[in-house]
């Protein structure tokens, strides 16, 4: 469980990203609102990349600010992919299992099982020369071969292909399975991936209720 205890986060002087957040999350969760609502800066005060905040966050039981980042499980996937563009979309999904310590040849084992899975038919060309929503699809699956507990989705939607809507849901499907994963959004959409998710709505920094 992640366990937010009167949290308050700034990036400027006069005004609050988040007050007095009291939030426990044990279950898929859906955030929804916009940036500027605070809905990812939870995600960002989760993975640790803001660590400038008043108030406990506890990581299954365990006080955030002494977790070690290599005890962290989770897996960020960003509203903008962060990848390794001049390598190859399979050196990309390896890297994860890599610094993990797993075999090249294990690891192509499952990077292969999930690309034929889901029909993926652009994993033999180098980062830089996909388009940007492939690339997504790229952090969305490394996401899926850690199998984290935790995945984290930061408005992952929102310049998502109209085409790749339907192999992103099955992917989600899937993660699902395997983690539990927070999401956010700036509206409640009708993306089925997301039904049976808890819904947390945020507006101005405050949870609403």
């Amino acid at each position: 469980m992640i366990e937010f205890r009167h949290v308050y986060l700034k990036y400027i002087k006069d005004f609050y990203t988040l007050y007095d957040i009291n939030l426990s999350i044990n279950e898929n969760s859906l955030l929804i609102g916009q940036c500027s609502d605070g809905t990812n800066s939870i995600l960002r005060l989760i993975s640790k990349i803001d660590k400038k905040y008043e108030g406990n966050i506890f990581f299954d039981d365990l006080n955030l600010k002494v977790l070690k980042d290599k005890d962290l499980d989770i897996a960020y996937v960003s509203e903008k992919p962060y990848l390794f563009k001049s390598k190859s979309v399979f050196e990309n999904l390896y890297y994860p299992l890599k610094i993990r310590k797993v075999k090249q040849n294990e690891a192509k084992i499952i990077i292969d099982s999930y690309i034929n899975k889901f029909k993926i038919d652009f994993t033999l060309n180098k980062i830089k020369n996909l388009t940007h929503p492939q690339q997504k699809i790229v952090t969305l699956l490394r996401a899926l071969i850690r199998k984290p507990k935790y995945v984290l989705l930061e408005h992952y939607f929102n310049d998502l292909d109209e085409n790749l809507i339907s192999l992103t849901e099955n992917i989600i499907n899937e993660i699902k399975q395997h983690s539990t994963i927070i999401a956010c959004e700036d509206l409640d959409t009708n993306i089925s991936c997301f039904n049976d998710f808890r819904r947390i709505k945020l507006e101005n920094g405050s949870l609403i209720h």
